[in-house]
């Protein structure tokens, strides 16, 4: 598919081109920010809403949790961090890579079509709630048993770095709780200089609102089951400290092992 620069490519050649002023994305669609330039910047982090997966089942069928699923189910998922997660804890069963918008993946779901139907599939929920598809959540998966995606649940604005208009008036949307939360997952994630093959989960938030903020950080070896998980907390106005300290915590136990070469 071209990496995660896939979802975001067309969008910044519009913006270079000056066809639009802003671009609205999942942010846990953007590549990190040592993949990308300089000409688009943030103008505005909207108000996170619920970073959780959800497992999503054929309609008509009744409610079931991942718990549920019987061996050799087929579930349909392309993210190597919910892959590495779904395959080790769940390792009866199968995994199929879907790609493509969210509708289109219910229709195909509900349609059992291929030759290996879906039986289920596991996507951002807060992606269902945008369609207006909140029900077709049967689980609301925990984090304890799948860490979210680095800026899971919140949509960005960007703009044109420079445009002064633009940043006037996406500073009025702007939300500063969940912006400092952003700023810290992604600097780690720039930290790690992952890519899209990297399944890893890097997730903040405030356990003493506006002060203190923690962070959950993972990375997963695709396949083989290894794992590190390392948390940290600091004061929330010093973001930069909070990256270099989960940072510090992931190459103390060795994260290089599990990232992209």
């Amino acid at each position: 598919m071209g990496g995660k620069a896939v979802w975001v490519r067309e969008l910044d050649r519009a913006l270079a081109a000056a066809r639009v002023d802003v671009t609205v994305s999942c942010a846990k669609d953007l590549p990190g920010p040592h993949e990308r330039g300089t000409e688009t910047t943030i103008g505005a982090v909207l108000p996170r809403e619920d970073a959780r997966d959800a497992l999503v089942l054929p309609a008509g069928q009744p409610d079931a949790t991942l718990d549920d699923l019987p061996p050799g189910s087929i579930l349909g998922t392309s993210a190597p961090r919910r892959i590495a997660q779904l395959r080790t804890r769940y390792p009866y069963l199968t995994i199929q890579p879907v790609r493509g918008n969210l509708m289109p993946r219910l229709a195909r779901l509900d349609a059992g079509e291929g030759d290996k139907p879906l039986d289920a599939l596991v996507v951002s929920y807060a992606g269902l709630c945008r369609v207006s598809h909140a029900d077709r959540a049967t689980q609301l998966i925990p984090a304890s048993v799948l860490a979210p995606a680095t800026g899971a649940g919140t949509l960005v604005v960007e703009q044109r770095s420079g445009d002064t208009i633009a940043a006037h008036f996406l500073d009025a949307i702007n939300d500063p709780a969940t912006a400092r939360l952003l700023a810290v997952e992604r600097g780690v994630l720039a930290q790690l200089k992952g890519n899209c093959q990297t399944a890893c989960s890097v997730h903040a938030h405030y356990t003493d609102k506006p002060h203190r903020i923690r962070v959950d950080a993972a990375v997963f070896h695709p396949s083989d089951g290894d794992a590190i998980h390392v948390a940290a907390t600091g004061p929330a106005d010093d973001l930069g400290g909070l990256v270099e300290n989960i940072t510090q915590l992931l190459h103390g136990e060795g994260v290089e092992r599990l990232l992209p070469r």
